[in-house]
């Protein structure tokens, strides 16, 4: 996908532009009077969506015109947004960006963390300034990961018009009472609030608004590890092969707006998508994740193939040696599993006993892998699954990195890779960095056109976040193409 331009030229004056339109990102303008006088004539080229409704999805978004691969489709800014909920490092309650460790930094009213004393988070009267004085009153122990709650849960207490917006997305309260993760969490919070709580009288709207942030927050970058809900963004439907793509940029009043991307060509009318779980996840885990976290169970055309597009990342070896385990019915998640060639059957259990154990093997040697280590894993694994199951990918690409170029294994599962992400990822809308990495490592073996490959990687990392890992990629790929 290309860079998007800088500048262009004022539709109403001819001049050059660097003023860009906020929601298409495609038209500039010389100054906003020009921008407000061509709105009637833009409007309709602007909105390539529109929402609709279905019993079974809810509200979705659908594209309004057709769409070419890399045009921008909306643009917005949260809702609300803050450190995620799983967050496990101290980030600014000003800005959100990540607190220096070896610094304990503070806001000097409310005493929670801050990347430094002068950020202009803090003092902004729309971002931390309006809740420092009550996280002050509340006396409650400062933790990142309870910060989205404490702002959603300011919103509702002053009927905020973006309150009410957030009450219109979906929080699935009727699945996640006594009994479940879910609930468990929202205990979890409410004994950490019980100040704030007895203070706002809110009790029973925090159950909602767990469930608002778990079902429609999306983690961004930049800030790393904040979380934000956007009103529309949130209503972009599942796929398992999305044909969209989003990043974000922090805007002129400090929050994380996002840009949806056309990641592939749109026909007008044709529903939008984006992707809830890792690309690289076999369909059983993918399925068991959305059920649990989303309450839907998916039915794309991953989904229902068996051999996931021909990559079998979730295909076993069968004990006959010479078959292949499949599912049989993959959209049913206690189906039996039969061989291709013999009568071989092992149940759904047996199969998620396997895989769990197996998950728990790889996870433990990965902690501290070395080249000696990850080539024996691989061996063992192999015996059991398919050379593209997810796991046996996983462990691969950690292999290509420690592996030297002129060692045939390295060019043998660098191909084996790009075949799998290539298959799932054909636009390069989820999987750009582990792609980059992929194509680098191939870039080295002998007899390889390291040129060509550099470029591609180059090519999939222009859309990755400023000081990102894919960002460092990218400048280093840069620098080597530069050296041929």
């Amino acid at each position: 996908m290309e860079i998007a331009s800088t500048r262009g030229v004022c539709p109403v004056c001819g001049k050059n532009a660097t003023l860009k339109c906020g929601n298409c990102r495609r038209e500039f303008y010389c100054d906003k009077s020009h921008q407000s006088r061509d709105w009637p004539r833009h409007r309709s080229a602007c909105i390539a969506w529109e929402i609709g409704r279905d019993a079974d999805l809810g509200r979705y978004l659908l594209a309004t015109r057709d769409l070419a691969p890399g045009d921008a489709i909306l643009s917005e800014a949260p809702l609300v947004w803050g450190p995620s909920t799983h967050a496990t490092q101290r980030l600014c309650v000003g800005c959100g960006k990540r607190c220096n460790d070896d610094i304990d930094m503070r806001c000097g009213v409310c005493r929670w963390p801050a990347c430094r004393s002068n950020c202009e988070g803090l003092s902004d009267k729309k971002r931390h300034e309006s809740e420092c004085a009550l996280l002050a009153r509340a006396r409650i122990i400062p933790r990142c990961e309870v910060l989205l709650v404490i702002r959603m849960l300011i919103l509702w207490r002053t009927k905020s018009k973006r309150w009410t917006s957030l009450a219109n997305l979906q929080s699935h309260e009727g699945s996640r009472g006594p009994g479940t993760d879910a609930h468990d969490e929202v205990t979890s919070i409410s004994q950490h609030l019980g100040p704030l709580l007895m203070a706002f009288d809110c009790q029973d709207i925090l159950p909602k608004i767990c469930g608002l942030i778990d079902v429609n927050a999306l983690e961004t970058m930049p800030p790393e590890g904040s979380m934000a809900i956007y009103e529309n963004a949130s209503l972009l439907e599942h796929s398992c092969v999305a044909n969209t793509r989003h990043s974000f940029r922090i805007d002129d009043k400090g929050r994380p707006r996002i840009t949806v991307y056309a990641v592939t060509s749109i026909k007008k009318g044709e529903h939008l998508s984006t992707m809830y779980t890792h690309a690289l996840w076999s369909t059983r885990i993918r399925r068991e994740h959305l059920l649990v976290t989303k309450y839907f169970a998916c039915r794309c055309k991953r989904c229902a193939d068996p051999t996931e597009l021909g990559t079998h990342l979730g295909t076993l070896k069968c004990p006959c040696k010479n078959g292949l385990m499949l599912p049989n019915d993959p959209l049913n998640s206690n189906t039996d599993w039969s061989c291709n060639v013999c009568p071989g059957i092992v149940t759904a259990s047996e199969v998620a006993q396997l895989m769990d154990r197996l998950e728990e093997e790889v996870t433990g040697i990965m902690k501290q892998a070395t080249e000696h280590t990850l080539s024996d894993l691989l061996s063992r694994l192999t015996v059991l699954l398919h050379p593209g199951h997810q796991h046996c990918i996983s462990v691969s690409h950690s292999l290509i990195q420690l592996l030297p170029p002129n060692d045939p294994r390295k060019l043998e599962l660098c191909k084996l890779i790009l075949n799998t992400v290539t298959r799932l990822d054909p636009h390069g809308a989820r999987l750009a960095l582990y792609t980059a990495v992929t194509l680098r490592e191939l870039a080295s073996c002998p007899d390889e056109d390291r040129q060509a490959h550099l470029f591609r990687a180059a090519s999939l990392l222009k859309m990755e976040p400023l000081d990102s890992p894919g960002q460092k990629l990218l400048r280093l790929v840069e620098m080597e193409l530069c050296s041929l």
